[in-house]
């Protein structure tokens, strides 16, 4: 395995601003949407993510730079492991002193005087052993599922909770971070929450996106549906459309029409690494329910009793 701050080209002594500032370079070079069909991008993209889990995490950290690799195995104990490195320190200070004395909590080492100090740890933490001899737990397996989010929470990022079901029967609580200008079918990709294993299998979510009553998205671009009244459709002027970023003032053309689009640039899907989409807004101007008769009156003095027809094709 590669050392987790090479991956992240960082040194030993980086900070945790510095360790994080590295990470999103990373990934920002090599996000799969930035390099489509680039396996190795991809395989970049993977070990940042990696080393980030680890090395953004400061108990997990601290394991690493105390045990290296090893403290990356299912079950890690450093207590564990640091009480074990004390007794083999021991062992070799004290003439006569055997694994026996090494206590219950080493039971299963049974040829610690002829053992390295790394070959234990991988005995007590890398699965056991079989028969006297050191076993290789295989990869668990992939688990796959779906989460569904709204239109929304898409654009915006949110974390979902997940409930996961253990093969022992118990259940545990992870909570899911959706990035932000995720796509419906868009998959994320929980590292070592799979099924147990040597490494762990990591869970691969399907995330599904609503699409909201007004508004859906087609690419980059967001489609709006806006209702109007007909006095603002016909004197045009200023109106206050709401957008996913904010409320936004837009001058509406004179006489404006019903099914009229209009686009505000920017306003759609803001990915962090492409351009932003635009908003399209469609106009659905709506007419009085129970108009007076001095309205009616009025819009037909202002527009006339007759449209032509001449020519419609039908």
């Amino acid at each position: 395995m590669k050392d987790l701050y090479q991956v992240l080209e960082v040194d030993r002594s980086a900070t945790a601003d510095e360790i994080k500032k590295a990470y999103r370079k990373q990934t920002r070079e090599n996000h799969p949407d930035r390099n489509p069909d680039d396996a190795a991008a991809e395989e970049r993209f993977k070990l940042a993510n990696g080393a980030y889990e680890v090395l953004g995490d400061a108990k997990k950290r601290a394991a690493f730079d105390e045990f290296g690799e090893m403290s990356l195995t299912q079950n890690f104990d450093p207590a564990r492991a640091r009480a074990y490195r004390q007794a083999q320190q021991q062992r070799a200070r004290t003439p006569g002193f055997s694994s026996d004395d090494l206590g219950p909590m080493f039971d299963d080492v049974t040829q610690a005087q002829h053992t390295s100090f790394d070959d234990l740890l991988s005995r007590l933490f890398g699965g056991g052993r079989v028969a006297g001899s050191h076993r290789r737990v295989g990869r668990g397996a992939n688990i796959e599922g779906e989460i569904r989010v709204s239109l929304m929470d898409a654009l915006h990022g949110v974390t979902v909770p997940l409930r996961v079901e253990g093969a022992d029967g118990e259940a545990r609580t992870l909570d899911v971070k959706v990035p932000p200008a995720i796509s419906d079918g868009g998959k994320l990709r929980l590292r070592g929450q799979g099924g147990d294993g040597e490494p762990n299998g990591d869970i691969v979510l399907t995330v599904r996106v609503t699409q909201g009553r007004r508004m859906t998205r087609r690419g980059n671009d967001l489609r709006l549906s806006v209702p109007v009244t007909a006095y603002e459709a016909l004197r045009g002027g200023p109106v206050d459309i709401p957008t996913p970023w904010g409320p936004v003032s837009v001058k509406l053309p004179r006489g404006s029409q019903n099914g009229q689009t209009l686009r505000l640039r920017g306003k759609g899907v803001q990915p962090r690494d492409k351009e932003a989409g635009d908003l399209l807004v469609t106009l659905d101007v709506r007419l009085p329910e129970d108009p007076s008769d001095a309205l009616v009156a009025e819009l037909e003095k202002a527009q006339g009793t007759e449209l032509v027809r001449a020519g419609l094709v039908l």
